[in-house]
């Protein structure tokens, strides 16, 4: 743990139409105006991805995460439209299609039909250097067990086409429609990690590796393990406090002999109950199988990876972020308390952009 991994993050933001606060069309020409090769278009056009360089500390990232959102935003105002880091749309839905205009897409809608129509999700993807895709796998079954904990601290996704869903993270339930999505397998070896990946790519399963969505899994194109549980965060903060974790996590997996393994009904049942509660609700342990306060599920994430943490120089950090979110609440308890306080989801998506790109409003 003497030397801090490099990692990166990628983000994905809705653009809305700055007039009805519902997901516009123009998120994909507003990429397409950008020439900076980290910002991307997703699959529905009413998206915007922006991914970070290699970064070696969380000073770094966070300049270049407040860089990406706040050229989004001034792109979208361009279009009369406005960037949003809320896992889902709290009025309208992310579709149907137009999706973005690429050949893969194209595909993909073309295979799966209405599975497509609400996939205009967000999520945040934390990008962790590892040797090879060997150790890639060693640190994903390490990891399979903390992945509610931290889906706990990443809920921000509580609204759906103008309803409150009565989940923490509605995000995680529409992206769970997909073929092969959530915990994955705990693996041998990376050759059984291939073999299954090629059997569900020839059986036309999904219509390429690509769409192997599990929460934590290699990445395809750069030597690095990739952990995709959480929803895009409201704050540049917040994502970096998932960075943090999702860095420190690492580290621990590859200095340590020993892979935790838990029942997979457990991991789960566990993930979708994270999913519907939050921090603040009452979840499952998938260590002991038993019910456990979520932020107790937190804190025991937290001791584990203290001292890759404290090497990182993360630690303060980390501390510092959790109690805020004790005081304050996660994304979803915050988007919910401006609906109760001011009465309309419109102001729901005003405070969502106002937080994306900027310190979060008062309420």
């Amino acid at each position: 743990m003497s030397t801090a991994l490099t990692f990166g993050i990628e983000e994905e933001y809705l653009v809305l139409d700055a007039a009805t606060r519902r997901p516009s069309p123009v998120g994909a020409r507003a990429v397409t105006r950008l020439s900076d090769v980290d910002f991307h278009r997703e699959f529905s056009a009413a998206q915007a991805e922006f991914a970070t360089p290699v970064c070696l500390d969380l000073a770094a990232a966070g300049k270049e995460l407040t860089r990406g959102r706040t050229t989004l935003a001034e792109a979208a105002r361009d279009h009369g439209a406005l960037i949003i880091a809320s896992g889902t749309p709290p009025l309208g839905r992310p579709g149907p299609p137009p999706v973005t205009d690429k050949p893969r897409y194209r595909r993909m809608a073309e295979r799966f039909g209405m599975l497509t129509e609400d996939q205009g999700v967000c999520g945040c993807h934390v990008h962790v250097g590892v040797p090879d895709v060997d150790e890639a796998i060693r640190v994903s079954n390490h990891i399979r067990p903390w992945l509610p904990a931290l889906l706990l601290l990443a809920a921000n996704s509580p609204f759906f086409n103008g309803r409150d869903t009565r989940y923490a993270s509605w995000r995680t339930v529409v992206w769970s429609r997909w073929p092969v999505v959530g915990v994955p397998p705990h693996f041998r070896d990376v050759r059984e990690y291939h073999e299954l990946v090629g059997r569900l790519v020839d059986a036309e399963v999904v219509t390429d590796a690509g769409m192997i969505y599990w929460f934590v899994r290699p990445s395809r194109h750069v030597p690095t393990v990739e952990v995709r549980v959480a929803d895009v965060a409201m704050t540049v903060p917040e994502a970096l406090l998932q960075a943090a974790l999702t860095r420190a996590l690492v580290s621990v997996a590859l200095e340590s002999e020993r892979q935790p393994c838990v029942s997979d009904v457990l991991l789960r049942t566990a993930c979708a109950q994270a999913a519907l509660v939050g921090p603040d609700g009452r979840c499952l342990d998938p260590f002991s199988g038993k019910a456990s306060e979520g932020w107790n599920l937190v804190d025991d994430l937290v001791r584990h990876v203290s001292p890759a943490l404290r090497a990182a120089g993360d630690l303060g950090f980390v501390q510092g972020q959790m109690s805020w979110l004790r005081a304050h609440g996660g994304g979803a308890a915050r988007q919910r308390r401006v609906l109760r306080e001011r009465g309309e989801l419109s102001a729901v998506v005003d405070h969502l952009a106002a937080a994306t790109t900027g310190p979060e409003p008062k309420w």
